[in-house]
């Protein structure tokens, strides 16, 4: 297929889930690069748009609705997925690169109209496509990953440095929410961020704890941030100690990220919150314990990013439960470990 020198509308899809979304950003940047008159639209499930908002790399995100809302009628639900696909079709795309590569988007990639379409060659999805991906002979950490799709437009994959764009209205009203809070934003706070959708991807709450605990009696804040339904597990981080340990709220995405610049560093499981932290250029601790950090922390230790880990037979496994039934992996990595490694960031700043 001949490639064309330059494409007027193009559309990138990334629907799920919010580290992946980010996770996307260098090779947003590396387009805009290449493509510096085109207009780029970026899709992604509704709960997600804000993480693309004021990114000077993207002239527009699309939101799409994935499920229905309580009480929604299926009718009604089909009738607002047809207006979104005329929507889609009328925006007249010229490149599609579907960065998720589910059947959904694969269709989406087919009926938004455009002439070029790149997608992983999957079996059977990867057909909807005229400019294949191949499936990866070697493994490639997360952002490599979605870079390969620029390999098809000539482009070579640059830097891999993560992005959100905050306005400094934001982060001052993150500045006087911390002080509301308790918390001096001139002194350093240590954000500590116990929950992940997988139970097994938690590094046991009474680690945070003693962390917590440790880092109050060298005189440093701590801020616990939390997810929808992770409540209950930042309060018991926060709980039952004497000092300035401050369990946090359930934050707008924009919110929660502007409250994380502030920090002095964060230490994080294998979740969304700990792409969002290095994206805000906070020094990063990333808990692994089924994961694979070699996919799934592209960050470097340069830059003030370090990912722990337990260094044992059975990991990684990236499975949602224990086949052993003992979460070594995860209660192997000590409190003690990361306080070294914060404390070393401390004197560093």
């Amino acid at each position: 297929m001949i490639i064309p020198d330059t494409f007027s509308r193009i559309l990138i899809s990334r629907l799920r889930f919010m580290g992946d979304v980010i996770l996307t950003t260098p090779l947003l940047r590396q387009l805009r690069a290449r493509y510096p008159e085109a207009k780029i639209t970026y899709l992604t499930e509704e709960r997600f748009v804000p993480l693309l908002h004021n990114n000077p790399h993207i002239d527009e995100v699309m939101g799409i609705k994935l499920q229905r809302a309580h009480g929604e009628s299926r009718r009604r639900m089909a009738l607002e997925q047809a207006k979104f696909l005329y929507k889609l079709r009328r925006k007249k795309f010229d490149l599609a690169i579907d960065l998720f590569g589910n059947p959904r988007t694969a269709l989406l990639s087919l009926l938004s109209g455009a002439g070029v379409r790149i997608g992983g060659d999957f079996r059977g999805r990867g057909l909807l496509y005229n400019l294949r991906v191949p499936l990866p002979a070697q493994r490639f950490d997360a952002i490599a990953f979605h870079q390969r799709s620029l390999l098809q437009l000539g482009i070579t994959p640059a830097d891999k440095k993560t992005e959100l764009f905050l306005l400094p209205v934001e982060r001052d009203l993150a500045r006087t929410y911390l002080q509301r809070k308790g918390l001096d934003p001139d002194a350093p706070i240590i954000g500590l961020h116990p929950g992940a959708t997988w139970p097994n991807k938690r590094w046991p709450a009474e680690y945070f704890s003693r962390l917590a605990s440790e880092l109050v009696d060298r005189g440093v804040q701590v801020y616990v941030t939390c997810g929808p339904g992770e409540q209950d597990i930042a309060t018991t981080v926060a709980g039952g100690r004497i000092g300035p340990v401050v369990s946090g709220d359930v934050l707008p995405l924009r919110t929660l990220a502007a409250v994380i610049s502030h920090f002095k560093a964060m230490v994080s499981n294998d979740c969304g919150v700990l792409h969002m932290s290095v994206a805000v250029e906070t020094p990063t601790a990333g808990i692994f314990g089924p994961g694979e950090p070699d996919i799934w922390f592209p960050y470097s230790e340069a830059d003030g990013h370090k990912a722990f880990f337990a260094d044992i037979d059975c990991r990684p496994c990236h499975k949602d439960f224990c086949p052993l039934n003992t979460l070594e992996c995860m209660h192997k990595t000590t409190p003690e470990a990361v306080l070294a490694w914060l404390e070393q960031r401390m004197e560093a700043a």
